[in-house]
């Protein structure tokens, strides 16, 4: 599995336990199915921009897209 998707799990799972939401209240929020949720945030799914734009935005987060050519 890739290293930055375990990062971008941990990192909205950690947001959504800051802010006292359950997973159904994230799918709720976000229209983002639970199950895929949880497999985001233990690092099983890869998820879309479109989803993470989803998540953050009811997290109150943004996202911050590096591109680096080599």
């Amino acid at each position: 599995m890739e290293l930055t998707t375990i990062k971008i799990g941990k990192t909205i799972k950690k947001r959504r336990k800051e802010l006292s939401l359950e997973l159904k209240d994230l799918q709720d929020y976000s229209g983002v199915n639970y199950v895929s949720i949880s497999d985001i945030e233990n690092g099983k799914a890869n998820p879309t921009v479109k989803t993470l734009e989803k998540l953050l935005d009811v997290l109150g987060m943004e996202l911050d897209i590096k591109v680096k050519i080599k």
